[in-house]
């Protein structure tokens, strides 16, 4: 299952040549990153008080659930993306100037629907059986 995750953040990393830095994780852990550890810890705090920030500000304009953010630098991007479930997965990336925003995020959002799928396998009573 790790291994898996890990295929899909590192096809992630090849597909995405915007995105210089990531890290995948869920609620309890680190899934994938390309983070020193120490960065990694701090990405992680920051990502978590970004998706404090954009709670709060979701529910004062009745909006969806905030899912995702990106944050223009003078040097460069920060995205983050999120799955709105409890034990939801979140990735937060930075990129170039000049990183193509919306390919970016499809992009991190792929990498964490990949993952999701990698730690939840479908059970043969979860696939169709094609019957008609």
């Amino acid at each position: 299952m790790k291994q898996e995750v890990e295929a899909a953040f590192a096809e992630m990393l090849d597909i995405s040549t915007d995105i210089d830095k990531a890290v995948l994780f869920g609620p309890a852990e680190v899934l994938a990153s390309n983070m020193a550890e120490d960065a990694r810890a701090t990405a992680i705090a920051q990502a978590g008080e970004l998706i404090r920030l954009g709670e709060a500000r979701a529910a004062e304009m009745g909006a969806q659930p905030f899912s995702q953010l990106v944050v223009e630098t003078p040097g460069g991007y920060v995205f983050l993306a999120r799955e709105v479930i409890s034990d939801g997965m979140a990735i937060l990336a930075t990129g170039k100037k000049g990183s193509r925003v919306g390919l970016v995020l499809y992009d991190l959002r792929t990498c964490m629907r990949d993952a999701r799928e990698a730690t939840n396998p479908k059970t043969p009573d979860d696939q169709e059986t094609g019957e008609v």
